[in-house]
């Protein structure tokens, strides 16, 4: 079997959302499915340009997805390494996943396997994995966040995230932030988890440590993204000083080595690499045995984008310091987010979404919804 040609697949929701697919083609018919957060224009022309990744892959074999991530990581050093040219790497190669999956009748997880190296970790995959829903936005007034995160409830997630809003969290206002964090937390009770990204909105380490004291009886399991994402100094100095876990890596983090980075000088409790950003399921894998050797959690980052979310499935029956894994609760909804995927992918009456055993990442892509969504890269 040989690589043919790779598709970008641009989907655009006016208004609401847009989605960048990847879709890897061979002479056999088997195609595979990846995702970028990235705008889909480039994310075409790092696949389509002279010496890029469609040229670099064509006629090879997609069973080979180690190699081929090597190729093009290095056949793009010169303009890649970081940033978008990995969010395509990392398309590309989780779409090589699907398609090694296809052909060998095996789900992902079967052949991402990885040992962690130590007593205490069963060799036995989960057969079911735990969602945590980011409620976005959270909601303009104290009343429409408890309606949405009375949703997250109704709808059985055991975990969920509150994001920053102006006039809500993270903008300065303690007063607010007690507000709204005691609200969710009397929403959603004590048995579950409370998440609260700040998304880069403090911009010195005192400010974030004493609204972090202030709300610690809320008992947020992580806070994400405190301080801007190139402030490493100030994570090591905020995390250092907090009982709370510190998380980060979804805001531009890409590959093993910023995340080495990161968990060395800015020393967080989490790591945060985006399944649709961050180089694909191998690099995922890479970082998350890096952390834990180093006693931290791997909790992947994939906010609206279905087929990352399908992938961090895949990742989490596998990783022993994966205990959630991020899944949208969007307002408004779209079908480009919802219904992009077939079978629907979405977490049962208990909160748990069941580790597919089908071939490949185990999902294809609604024809209807990429039929009526489509348009040019852009």
């Amino acid at each position: 079997m040989k690589i043919t040609h790779i598709e970008t697949i641009a989907l655009q929701d006016p208004g609401v959302a847009d989605e960048t697919i990847v879709r890897v083609h061979t002479d056999e018919g088997i195609t595979g499915i990846g995702q970028a957060e990235s705008p889909s224009l480039v994310i075409d022309a790092i696949i389509r340009c002279r010496g890029g990744l469609e040229e670099l892959l064509r006629g090879e074999d997609p069973l080979q997805v180690e190699r081929l991530w090597q190729k093009m990581y290095q056949g793009t050093g010169l303009f890649g390494r970081r940033g978008v040219t990995i969010a395509a790497i990392g398309a590309v190669e989780t779409a090589l996943w699907d398609i090694a999956g296809k052909a060998l009748g095996k789900p992902v997880w079967q052949l991402i396997w990885r040992a962690f190296a130590t007593a205490g970790i069963a060799a036995q995959p989960r057969d079911k994995v735990t969602p945590y829903a980011t409620v976005y936005p959270p909601g303009d007034d104290l009343e429409q966040t408890k309606e949405r995160f009375s949703l997250a409830v109704e709808r059985g997630f055991r975990a969920v995230k509150l994001e920053e809003w102006p006039g809500g969290f993270g903008h300065g206002n303690l007063a607010a932030d007690l507000a709204v964090t005691g609200l969710v937390r009397e929403v959603i009770g004590e048995e579950r988890d409370l998440m609260i990204d700040v998304q880069n909105q403090w911009q010195e380490v005192g400010q974030a440590l004493a609204t972090i004291r202030a709300i610690e009886s809320r008992r947020p399991f992580f806070i994400e993204a405190p301080l801007p994402a190139d402030n490493l100094e100030g994570y090591a100095r905020l995390a250092d000083a907090v009982d709370t876990r510190i998380a980060a890596g979804d805001w531009g983090f890409a590959s093993r080595f910023d995340f080495e980075e990161l968990m060395v000088r800015g020393r967080v409790d989490v790591v945060q690499p985006s399944s649709v950003r961050a180089g694909g399921i191998s690099e995922i894998l890479k970082v998350a045995e890096a952390a834990y050797r180093r006693g931290l959690l791997c909790i992947p980052h994939a906010w609206c984008h279905m087929v990352g979310v399908a992938a961090e499935v895949h990742l989490a029956a596998v990783v022993p310091n994966m205990p959630y894994l991020e899944y949208p609760l969007a307002f408004p909804d779209s079908p480009i987010i919802s219904q992009l995927l077939e079978p629907l992918l979405a977490p049962e009456e208990e909160g748990f979404i069941p580790v597919p055993q089908r071939p490949g990442l185990g999902f294809d892509l609604n024809p209807a919804v990429v039929e009526r969504y489509r348009v040019r890269p852009y």
